[in-house]
């Protein structure tokens, strides 16, 4: 007993102990301008983002919407980008000439100046080959490249993968209601007008999804400019590879100071999970305000013909994939009775007829998870103008 009442008042002494700690830290500031892109050299696209810095807690994001931009040569030539979407700035075949500078100009809708310093247009080797093989059960892909001439040492890619998928169960039947006696009835009909077809937007469908990490590579230690990089790793028995897998995978070369400040980015942005991670560090932009020197802006500019590789990867060359849409999906069979769709249907999408009376009735039908029925709910029935 003495000993039980010693640990009480030890209990009771630690608790009356505790206090209100709060650490002397300030809030870091935000709404620092964020410039996301590379400017293309050649005929093709160029696709600037501009938003603004927010806290950690706010997930939100705010597009620099109304800005003037456009790349000004040591020339004195001016290529100015259409805002397509908020905060998206575009332009085509900029052209722009291998030996001259540009600098980037920002003027925002409230008036605020950016400018770039003047950075040459960097060589960008083709992408040699795109290509895959099966690890760890899953499978990877790696981006090939290299220079010949032995100068252009720092890289960056991103992609946009797109697949094709099918839903695990035809869409056939829709649920219908009607009112009797003020009571909502329950039962089952054809979507299609044709009794038994079913709906292919709701059976074939495509998911695109563009990358978020920060891939680089370098060769600066190595003899020669050779680049073989594992780029996407795809997860066994993945949805991506059910039926036909495709990666657009873009190159873009970057100067010495331009890959150290996205290697920074990426610490800063992607290894900051643990104690045992880098810590963030400051970034050193080529990016400047005009108004006001001190504020810092977020992002750098590198100038570079963009180089691009699509491949597609068919279900039937993977081999044994441990992927089957109806592994996934499980169904219930349901009466055509209205109590029975009450207790077991709604929540479901019926999908098509289990038993049909010889008049044709539905006298029961398989129902199964939205997702499992219609395909729309993952991505898009739209098919992509590059698809097979």
């Amino acid at each position: 007993m003495k000993k039980f009442l010693l640990i009480a008042m030890l209990v009771a002494a630690l608790a009356g102990c505790k206090e209100r700690y709060d650490a002397p830290l300030r809030a870091t500031a935000t709404g620092y301008l964020v410039v996301e892109g590379v400017i293309n050299s050649g005929s093709g696209s160029t696709e600037l983002i501009l938003s603004r810095s927010t806290s950690l807690s706010d997930r939100s994001i705010q597009l620099e919407k109304g800005a003037n931009v456009t790349v000004v040569g040591l020339d004195n030539s001016i290529r100015t980008l259409q805002e397509t979407s908020p905060g998206h700035y575009t332009a085509t075949n900029l052209s722009l000439a291998a030996s001259q500078k540009y600098k980037l100009s920002i003027v925002t809708n409230s008036g605020k100046k950016y400018a770039s310093d003047y950075v040459p247009v960097k060589n960008n080797p083709p992408i040699d080959s795109v290509n895959w093989r099966k690890e760890n059960d899953g499978i990877q892909l790696y981006v090939n490249t290299h220079d010949p001439a032995d100068t252009t040492r720092y890289y960056q890619w991103s992609y946009t993968e797109t697949w094709e998928y099918h839903s695990a169960y035809p869409a056939v039947l829709k649920y219908v209601v009607r009112q009797v006696r003020g009571k909502d009835i329950y039962s089952v009909g054809y979507l299609d007008s044709t009794t038994y077809n079913y709906v292919p937007k709701m059976y074939f469908c495509w998911k695109t999804q563009p990358s978020t990490n920060i891939n680089l590579g370098s060769t600066a230690k190595l003899a020669k400019d050779v680049v073989q990089l594992p780029l996407i790793f795809i997860e066994p028995a993945s949805w991506k590879v059910s039926v036909l897998y495709s990666v657009n995978v873009r190159q873009y070369v970057l100067s010495k100071e331009g890959y150290a400040f996205m290697e920074t980015m990426k610490k800063n942005t992607e290894q900051t999970g643990s104690i045992f991670d880098p810590q963030p560090s400051q970034l050193n932009s080529n990016i400047h305000c005009l108004d006001n020197p001190a504020e810092p802006v977020i992002g750098y500019v590198s100038i570079c013909p963009i180089q691009e590789k699509r491949i597609f990867i068919d279900r039937g060359a993977i081999g044994d994939w441990g992927f089957n849409v109806y592994d996934q999906c499980n169904q219930v069979k349901i009466p055509n009775i209205s109590d029975s769709i009450t207790q077991l249907g709604l929540g479901l999408l019926p999908s098509y007829a289990f038993e049909v009376s010889p008049r044709g009735d539905i006298v029961s039908f398989y129902a199964s998870d939205p997702i499992c029925v219609d395909c729309q709910l993952r991505g898009s029935s739209v098919k992509p103008s590059f698809w097979p």
